[in-house]
């Protein structure tokens, strides 16, 4: 303790401690004023950034000086000379591999774009094709590269944005940057105009490109190059020239590159809408088309693949999962064969991780999916959805709002992020964001609006009942005698039971209904553990995993602590291998291990404290 304070001591004696403070404040009053005044005269590229870099750079010289500044320099020893020696050179070397490791993450530090759709004229017959392969492809080269954050396509082609000015666009999206451009054909050659924008709306950039229509990779690589260089690569970058070297070869007929961005275009701008399904009924028709023609073209193999996949989501007319496994593996395997780094077809093909158990396979599968196809939409949801299954909401909630901050426009983004409020019974932003995806397009149900209609009813029987969906309006007595609190364990038994006759009547949603009823009514909570022993071996023999999503996954929703406290539910855990995934990857938000490490346990009390752990 002595040699602490004597080294306390000494540091104020010679202003060291002052020194620091005064570094510290003449820093932050530099970033201000740089921030202010340095984009007027004409320094529009991150001043902050560099002041930044400067004020960390320069805080071990500014110790050091005032280390030095009082010396007594005729009173100098050899030992502390020594001492002091090898002060500065432990400051020094700490600070040069500070500086060398960090000053690339600052100096190009993470900044955020929109590739909006081109502009193009109406009398230009080839100019939406155009179009919409530029502001595709730009778009995915950037986000592979991983250097940028770039919003979704879904969102920059959103009709919410149309006629929308720059600075509209930018607080729209709230991004960084904007890249806009105009195009246009003739004959076979085309010409491309390129603005960038910065978050005030001001043009820092421009370029313009003319070349040959079929050397339309090249000319995509060259936009994405540009505005990669402009605005930086992140040390842990990859260049667009290394993702174009790697990418699969492509016709270059012009038509035949018209009806592959074209079926691009269709498959990523789905909603859910019968528009949006004859879209994708298109697209399989094109990639088919594609597939007869030109049988070497990888990408159209796997984009019919995935075209069909999503058709048994957002389709009615296709819902046969089995048929589409089936149909799907040839193509998806030719897809392999002939380029065989395409990401996007790779995690079609069977059980990549080959681990036996299922939860611990999912994640790894996903994990690969998300690391193969980083500009792909497709493998974060399902990384949410499996977050869900798994009672890991807490960062299923952080990664559905990073999803969404990237993608705001994008119906696919907004429904994950509405669910995953919707287990933190946030509800009320639920609805919102219910509004927004409807407004885009999407046709699903009113989930949110109707979890807010019966929230707000919960302790009105009546109320609670008109609530409910038509379906269930035969059934008004049964519901009476589940859901009026019991006066003994005779009257709770006959509600149980009673709802136990009413799913084994109906259909699924009932299932569902009573899976909530569970969680909301405390005399009810015995019933999860009888819908639980009902369906485990009839789900998991018919529709495998899949078939626990309007089930499971409503277990780890906040309002079900009582469930999460009873005798049973780390039984069904065991039961259902999760405890091996979650020693594994992570225990589930409510439950952690015990301090021997043998056993576990799952509470409130848990869930609240990771909860206020995590900033929620």
């Amino acid at each position: 303790m002595g040699d602490h304070q004597s080294m306390l001591t000494e540091l104020q004696r010679r202003h060291v401690v002052r020194a620091g403070i005064g570094h510290l404040v003449f820093f932050w009053l530099l970033v201000q004023v740089a921030d202010v005044v340095l984009p007027y005269v004409g320094v529009v590229e991150n001043p902050v950034r560099w002041a930044i870099v400067a004020a960390v750079a320069l805080f071990p010289v500014t110790l050091v000086v005032a280390w030095f500044t009082e010396h007594p320099w005729h009173r100098y020893t050899s030992s502390r000379l020594a001492i002091d020696v090898a002060l500065i050179v432990g400051i020094g070397i700490t600070a040069f591999t500070w500086v060398r490791n960090n000053i690339p993450e600052i100096a190009h530090a993470r900044t955020s774009i929109v590739v909006m759709p081109f502009e193009y004229r109406d009398d230009d017959p080839q100019g939406r094709f155009l179009s919409r392969a530029m502001a595709l492809q730009v778009n995915s080269l950037l986000m592979k590269s991983r250097s940028i954050d770039v919003v979704g396509y879904e969102s920059a082609n959103s009709p919410l944005l149309r006629g929308l000015d720059i600075l509209d666009v930018i607080r729209e999206l709230d991004v960084q940057h904007v890249l806009s451009g105009v195009i246009s054909s003739a004959n076979a050659s085309m010409n491309v105009s390129l603005k960038l924008h910065d978050h005030d709306g001001n043009q820092i950039w421009t370029s313009e490109l003319t070349d040959a229509i079929e050397n339309l990779p090249g000319v995509q690589e060259r936009i994405a190059t540009q505005v990669q260089n402009r605005l930086g690569e992140t040390g842990t970058g990859i260049t667009v020239a290394q993702l174009a070297e790697a990418r699969c070869p492509m016709p270059t007929d012009v038509s035949a590159l018209e009806r592959y961005y074209t079926a691009r275009h269709y498959v990523a701008s789905r909603t859910g809408s019968e528009q949006s399904n004859q879209e994708l009924r298109e697209a399989v028709r094109l990639y088919e088309d594609l597939i007869d023609e030109y049988p070497r073209f990888a990408q159209a193999f796997s984009g019919l693949a995935w075209a069909r996949r999503y058709q048994v989501t957002y389709d009615p007319e296709f819902n046969d999962r089995q048929e589409l496994e089936q149909s799907t593996k040839s193509v998806v395997n030719k897809a392999l064969e002939l380029c065989p780094a395409l990401g996007e077809a790779l995690v079609l093909v069977g059980n990549q991780a080959d681990h036996p158990n299922k939860w611990i396979n999912n994640e790894q599968n996903l994990a690969l999916w998300r690391e193969l196809q980083p500009d792909a939409s497709e493998p974060v949801e399902q990384y949410i959805h499996h977050l869900t299954f798994v009672g890991r909401n807490i960062e299923a909630l952080k990664l559905a709002e990073e999803n969404y901050r990237l993608n705001p426009l994008s119906v696919r983004s907004i429904k994950m992020l509405k669910y995953a409020y919707m287990h933190d019974e946030r509800v009320e932003e639920a609805v919102e964001l219910e509004k927004l995806e409807e407004e885009l397009g999407s046709t699903s149900p009113r989930f949110a609006e109707e979890m807010s209609q019966r929230k707000s009813c919960m302790e009105d029987l009546e109320c609670l009942l008109t609530s409910l969906p038509p379906d269930f309006a035969p059934f008004a007595d049964q519901l009476r005698t589940i859901y009026t609190p019991p006066k003994d364990n005779e009257q709770q038994k006959l509600a149980i039971d009673t709802a136990m006759q009413l799913v084994e009547m109906t259909e699924g949603g009932v299932l569902n209904w009573f899976n909530g009823s569970s969680c909301n009514f405390e005399h009810l909570t015995p019933l999860f553990f009888r819908l639980w022993d009902r369906y485990t071996g009839i789900m998991t023999e018919t529709d495998g995993e899949a078939g626990w999503y309007w089930y499971w996954p409503n277990a780890w929703a906040n309002k079900c602590q009582q469930v999460w406290g009873h005798e049973e539910f780390p039984l069904i855990l065991e039961q259902d291998n999760l405890v091996e995934y979650f020693r594994s990857k992570g225990w589930a938000d409510p439950c952690r291990p015990d301090d021997e490490g043998d056993g576990f346990s799952c509470s409130g009390d848990i869930w609240s404290e990771k909860r206020a752990a995590a900033g929620l």
